[in-house]
């Protein structure tokens, strides 16, 4: 396997774990706050993971 294409692996692997983790906690967080917008919670939730990930794997490779 070539870097390019372990690369775009793991940019979609990341993407997909990043939106399906963030539905997740967007799901559990709007039963706690049913007031809140679903849409923004997603996007913060996924925002947050994908952050998250991208801090482990940048301290891991230097």
């Amino acid at each position: 396997m070539s870097a390019a294409v372990g690369a775009a692996l793991l940019a979609a692997v990341w993407l997909t774990c990043s939106l399906g983790g963030g539905a997740l906690l967007a799901l559990l967080a709007r039963r706690i706050h049913p007031s809140l917008s679903l849409r923004k919670l997603w996007v913060f939730y996924s925002l947050l993971l994908a952050g998250t990930v991208a801090a482990v794997l940048a301290i891991a490779w230097f």
